[in-house]
């Protein structure tokens, strides 16, 4: 029979598996959530991309707006 000594361990040896399981588990989600976030960042960045917006000035410093260019 399995002295006290020994049914300690196997407790012992459960509970840390658990949290291993457990840790990695969130550790799964955690990088899927980094990667959903960077493809969603990336996606903005390549096809939403801000209208350039042209203007001269004067010598004098005044801004003067211009009309976008043609294409």
């Amino acid at each position: 029979m399995r002295g006290p000594r020994h049914e300690i361990a196997r407790l012992q040896s459960d509970f840390y598996r658990d949290q291993f399981h457990k840790l990695l588990r969130w550790l799964s989600v955690t990088v899927m959530l980094i990667f959903l976030l960077l493809a969603a960042i990336l996606y903005d960045l390549f096809f939403f991309q801000p209208v350039e917006q042209y203007y001269a000035n004067t010598i004098n410093g005044k801004i003067l707006d211009m009309p976008s260019p043609r294409s």
